[in-house]
């Protein structure tokens, strides 16, 4: 009768394989004698903590910037530096506002007082401003001239402040808005007249 041949290599059973010792579990080493146990990370403080959320939201979208944080008398500011603003600013600032409210809402998160965070990107916020404010009172002469009200954009709450404040030497003219939702109509009109002419007459 022949010789079973079995795997080759002289294995004739491969049941009789013995299984290869499992590797020892890692232990950390044990601090030496004396020597005290390593320290815990300190806490973030807010500004940290609001450069470290911005620069990982902006991370997502997948650019390289840098974020600079200072604190201002109305809270942080968060300016962007990147060779790609265009990008992070979005159509009429939409997308740095998106990227602003979730990082304040994450921010609150760990410090639920924490004051105001504003997100720039490489001062688009102040040439904005600017420009809302040249805008306005470029509107509100005319406005003057006229007698009727003018529209002048869809703006949000924070850009209306912005040219109500900017004709706040400008009484012949008032500023409201139209509409509901994040973004509104901005309207100046002609100032409502003052004193008792204003008052409408009882009918009888």
């Amino acid at each position: 009768m022949a010789e079973n041949q079995g795997f080759g290599h002289g294995i004739t059973d491969p049941g009789r394989l013995t299984p290869a010792p499992a590797p020892a579990p890692q232990v950390p080493p044990e601090p030496a004698a004396g020597q005290p146990p390593p320290a815990e990370p300190a806490p973030l403080t807010e500004e940290q903590t609001v450069r470290q959320v911005v620069r990982t939201l902006i991370g997502f979208i997948g650019i390289n910037s840098r974020v600079d944080v200072e604190s201002t008398p109305s809270g942080y500011l968060a300016n962007i530096r990147s060779r790609r603003s265009g990008l992070l600013i979005g159509p009429r600032g939409s997308t740095l506002r998106a990227i602003q409210h979730l990082a304040r809402m994450i921010v609150r998160r760990s410090f639920p007082d924490v004051p105001a965070i504003t997100v720039d990107v490489g001062g688009y916020r102040e040439r904005r401003d600017s420009f809302l404010c040249k805008k306005g009172l470029a509107v509100a002469r005319i406005v003057i001239e006229t007698g009727r009200e003018m529209a002048v954009d869809l703006l949000t709450e924070s850009e209306m402040t912005t040219i109500h404040d900017a004709l706040l030497s400008l009484p012949e003219v008032r500023v409201y808005a139209v509409g509901t939702g994040p973004r509104r109509t901005v309207v100046i009109a002609p100032a409502l007249p003052a004193g008792p002419e204003a008052k409408p007459r009882p009918r009888g």
